[in-house]
């Protein structure tokens, strides 16, 4: 690679946040695959487990996604029986199931998975830090 090349590629935190989300990712679906569900659809039961009740705009604000997105996130998972909508006036609140809340085992075996594999690569101190540091980023880039 070239030294302009890799300036582009290197030091640039678009590039590189992108690439090691990508390899992340891919760990990720591996440690999850046992649970049948996306890392993402997992994130999102664990958050109605924890919190039932809250909306889908109260969901797309905590992980950070566009309504539309959480719309197809929650069809999918109420088709699959491990949540429902529920109607409270002109308010839909999301619930578990009782389904999805015996999913929940499962999801935080597979999120110890991903952290052992991941401080297995990065040496759990560096992972610890850059996770830190990212959340950081990613706070201080979130709108008012």
């Amino acid at each position: 690679m070239s030294k302009k090349t890799a300036k582009y590629l290197e030091c640039c935190l678009y590039f590189t946040a992108n690439s090691l989300a990508r390899h992340i990712n891919r760990m990720a679906e591996e440690a999850f695959a046992p649970v049948g569900l996306s890392p993402s659809y997992a994130y999102l039961m664990l958050l109605v487990n924890e919190r039932p009740g809250l909306t889908q705009n109260q969901l797309s604000r905590e992980m950070n996604l566009q309504p539309s997105t959480m719309t197809r996130f929650v069809d999918k998972l109420e088709v699959r029986g491990v949540l429902k909508r529920e109607q409270e006036g002109k308010t839909t609140r999301i619930y578990p199931t009782k389904t999805g809340q015996r999913l929940e085992k499962d999801i935080i075996k597979a999120l110890k998975t991903l952290y052992d594999r991941y401080c297995e690569e990065l040496g759990e101190e560096f992972a610890v830090k850059i996770t830190a540091d990212i959340h950081r980023a990613n706070a201080l880039m979130a709108p008012e």
